[in-house]
């Protein structure tokens, strides 16, 4: 299925990162998905991912890319970056923590006092060679009701076909991998444990 007929995706805000250009980040992802066969894409931590869990479940397809925004006005944030070092999958939280794959990095930058990110699980990077007609869509809230009104600009959403704005413009499209979601630790797995 062609990312162009989504039945359900992400938005994701995208600009430079921890040092790296827009550019940069592609290129070391399709390096990692290359050398591993799939990578990790991090954003803020989401309490969401639960949520967002069961309705990727609902859905009628499996087939789930992450739309990244194309902005001139996203800024790299602030904070020195930190090697995540350990994964565990969204739906797994009573599974022991995993080492990062080998030949996968994911440099962030946590907020004070903050050891957890969220990630999505990426088989494929696509830069789109020609804009596609942009779809109206509507976005999942944390109240878990589906919102008809403009994506935010900032952070990351569930969305489908719906609603009345259309997509903002993309600049990358992910192709993601089940179970789709991860969240990652700055602390190494010690016998699969981490400390909250």
């Amino acid at each position: 299925m062609s990312y162009t007929e989504f039945e359900i995706a992400f938005w994701h805000p995208f600009g430079p990162h921890v040092g790296e250009t827009m550019e940069q980040i592609i290129e070391r992802k399709r390096a990692e998905i290359q050398a591993n066969g799939w990578t990790l894409w991090s954003f803020q931590f989401r309490q969401m991912l639960c949520a967002w869990q069961d309705e990727l479940s609902a859905a009628e397809r499996n087939e789930v890319f992450a739309f990244c925004s194309k902005g001139s006005h996203a800024v790299d944030p602030a904070g020195e970056p930190t090697e995540c070092r350990s994964y565990r999958f969204v739906g797994e939280e009573d599974s022991e923590w995993r080492p990062m794959p080998n030949g996968v990095r994911v440099p962030h930058p946590f907020r004070p006092g903050k050891k957890r990110a969220s990630a999505f699980v990426v088989k494929r990077v696509i830069c789109p060679g020609e804009s596609f007609r942009r779809p109206a869509v509507e976005w999942f809230s944390k109240k878990g009701a589906w919102c008809q009104s403009r994506v935010p600009s900032r952070g990351v959403y569930l969305i489908r076909p719906g609603g009345t704005m259309p997509m903002r413009n993309v600049s990358a499209v992910l192709e993601l991998k089940p179970p789709y979601l991860t969240v990652l630790s700055a602390e190494m797995a010690a016998g699969g444990r981490i400390s909250n």
